[in-house]
């Protein structure tokens, strides 16, 4: 009997018991929980899965994925046979950035750094719409994949250089 390799991404409205009804039908079929990145935002539930199962138990498994939607969790399936896991060692970095919101301060940041070769492994946001300076600020929590040649205070002054009211703080992992 082989395995199959699935990767999954779900969304369904916040609530207890989501993960715990995706891990039951899972273990239902006899599957295996590899990897996630699950997260809650705007009282949305959403993440991306990477799962195993015999290629047997695929098809009722893939069935009952669909049944969850009755319950309200919707779920998208991609086969994953020939992805391998991401052990390259990186140099990974921690930072926090802060601007004034404004639309394309996203974009601002991302573009500055694909222009200098660095990976944006994960990035969360917010907007603090009520700052002590009357205007709402931007705060982005990234972590970085970063190219060798490049060192963190020039990280620093590419990303402050995109306009004047953005700082950059270099966190420890």
């Amino acid at each position: 009997m082989s395995t199959e390799k699935i990767i999954i991404t779900l969304f369904a409205k916040d609530r207890p018991g989501i993960v715990r009804a995706l891990s039951d039908t899972l273990l239902k079929h006899d599957g295996n929980w590899l990897e996630s990145s699950l997260s809650r935002l705007c009282g949305q539930f959403t993440g991306i899965v990477h799962l195993e199962v015999s290629d047997i138990n695929k098809p009722r498994l893939l069935k009952d994925f669909v049944r969850l939607s009755d319950d309200g969790i919707f779920i998208t399936v991609q086969d994953a046979q020939g992805i391998s896991q991401d052990n390259q060692e990186v140099n990974g970095l921690q930072i926090l950035v802060e601007a004034n919101d404004r639309p394309g301060i996203v974009k601002e940041i991302t573009e500055a750094l694909a222009v200098e070769n660095v990976n944006v492994d994960n990035i969360d946001t917010e907007v603090e719409s009520a700052s002590m300076a009357g205007y709402p600020i931007f705060r982005a929590h990234l972590f970085l994949a970063m190219p060798d040649d490049l060192s963190e205070d020039d990280l620093s002054d590419v990303l402050e250089g995109v306009s004047d009211d953005v700082m950059v703080s270099i966190l420890e992992e």
